[in-house]
């Protein structure tokens, strides 16, 4: 399940995680940019739950993000709930939406461009419900102890606790990857007719992948809030959600590095693009994506991952 190559490149990866913080520790503004980039990660990871190893073209990332961010920020601010036990809450509502809107959309078969209208639709819905309800203000976060100090002094200890649970997520795709429901899931993104045709119960197995990711996603949404230190209804975004579902395509389908490195390279050159030449050319970062979005589809259909294969295969030679 995690066997020694895995387990170095975990290693790897973390020893170059840990060494870009300890450098960019001195420079808040930095180091709160590389929690950011992280965070981004964790949903590009757990987006290839459902995107990548399943090949359901999920859209409302934004949503379980915002939905589980929301809810364990309300129970930390009115009911003193930690958000150490908060973000399961969180995750658990996030869950609970995707599997409601899961059953019937996967019992009638909806898939491919419509599944992709649904669920960006979703992001809409919950963005117009919300703005109706909690109106049009800035919610912010208490000041006071609760998963971390909410202060620029501690965004070396929010990248830490961000990397962390980008562990998990990678851990968890690993292992799902690497087990039956891995090898199930993957038959379904290839070919769902002859998936079911040889006994799989598709419906079954894709709304357990939607489960998994829409927890994760919620789960991790706090942070997100965390960063901010304040939430609204302008969580749910769209254009985050498309976001996260193309580096996940950028990276390559199911590919668990693949959509970690495209998530890091993609969103920090976003990042430094909106920073410094944002106000001239405002969306560069979006049209930074689109544009790589069609050199990926051309040149290396199969993402990033691809072209890591093959460089492992000229460095084996």
């Amino acid at each position: 399940m995690f066997n020694r190559e895995i387990l170095i490149a975990l290693a790897i990866f973390e020893a170059l995680v840990l060494g870009l913080g300890f450098a960019l520790s001195g420079n808040n503004y930095l180091m709160l940019l590389a929690a950011q980039v992280l965070l981004f990660a964790v949903f590009v990871a757990a987006w290839n739950i459902i995107g990548g190893l399943t090949g359901q073209l999920d859209l409302a990332s934004s949503a379980y993000m915002a939905l589980g961010g929301i809810t364990t920020s309300l129970l930390w601010m009115k009911l003193n709930v930690p958000p150490l036990l908060g973000v399961f809450a969180g995750g658990a509502v996030a869950m609970g939406l995707a599997v409601l809107i899961g059953l019937p959309t996967f019992r009638f078969g909806v898939k491919e461009v419509w599944y992709a209208l649904m669920t960006a639709s979703l992001v809409v819905i919950l963005n117009n419900l919300f703005r109706y309800t909690m109106g049009p203000w800035d919610f912010y976060l208490p000041s006071k102890w609760g998963l971390i100090y909410l202060r620029p002094r501690t965004y070396f200890e929010l990248f830490l606790i961000i990397d962390v649970v980008l562990v998990i997520v990678i851990l968890v795709n690993v292992y799902i990857s690497n087990s039956k429901i891995g090898y199930y899931l993957r038959s379904i993104r290839e070919d769902e007719l002859a998936s079911e045709s040889i006994g799989i119960d598709t419906r079954s197995y894709k709304l357990r992948a939607l489960a998994i990711y829409s927890f994760i996603t919620g789960a991790a949404g706090f942070l997100q809030i965390v960063i901010y230190s304040s939430f609204s209804y302008r969580l749910f975004d769209t254009s985050q959600a498309i976001s996260i579902a193309i580096m996940g395509i950028i990276g390559g389908l199911g590919s668990i590095s693949g959509s970690i490195a495209s998530a890091v390279i993609f969103r920090t050159l976003g990042e430094y693009l909106r920073s410094s030449l944002g106000g001239v050319f405002p969306g560069l970062d979006l049209l930074l994506y689109g544009i790589m979005l069609i050199i990926v589809g051309v040149l290396k259909p199969e993402g990033l991952a691809g072209l890591f294969n093959q460089i492992r295969r000229w460095l084996g030679k």
